[in-house]
Parts: structure tokens; sequence; C-alpha cells
């Protein structure tokens, strides 16, 4: 244990290495490997599951031009009604809703 008050140059504290065991050195790189394919393949689920939703543009635009239609219809309340009974299954399956 050291006490220091004030320092002036460079402290340099050296110690040497523990010896490995080779086993310990095999185990090590074996347990690399294997996280790093762990790693890959999560990787790997992860860009599957985002091909699998599509494109969250998609959706989103379909929202906007469903708004838009249901805004230049509004005039006639039976035909938005209708209208918006049809646009909900298309837009739930553009944006990754349920499916059976």
């Amino acid at each position: 244990m050291y006490q220091i008050r004030d320092v002036h140059g460079n402290i340099t504290f050296t110690w040497a290495a523990p010896p490995q065991n080779p086993e310990e050195i095999a185990f090590r790189r074996q347990f690399i490997e294997e996280t790093r394919r762990q790693w890959g393949r999560q990787e790997r689920e992860r860009v599957a599951v985002r091909a699998r939703r599509g494109c969250g543009c998609i959706g989103s635009l379909a929202v906007i031009v469903g708004l838009v239609v249901f805004y230049s219809v509004s005039r006639d309340g039976i035909s938005t009604f209708f209208l918006s009974l049809l646009a909900i299954p298309f837009i739930r399956g553009l944006l990754g809703g349920s499916r059976r």
C-alpha cells in the first residue's frame, strides 16, 4: 500500500503475468469461438425477423393514404364506414399484424 502526496514524473508498476495452463488456453479459445457462433446465429435470426416483418415505411404510407381517403370521403358517412372496414385488414397485414 502506498500513500503519495505529490508526483513529479511517471510512476510505473510492473509485475509478471501468472503462467497459463494449456488446458485453460484451449478452453478460452473454444469459449470465444462458441460465443461468436451464437452471436452470428442471433444476428441471422434478427435479420430473418426483419425480413419477415417487411418494410415499415410501406405500412406507414398505407396508413397515410388511408387517412387521406378517409378524409376525402368523409362527406358521405356510409361510404366512409365501409371503406374503413375494407382498409383495416389491408393495413393490419402491411403492418405485420396478427397472422393465422
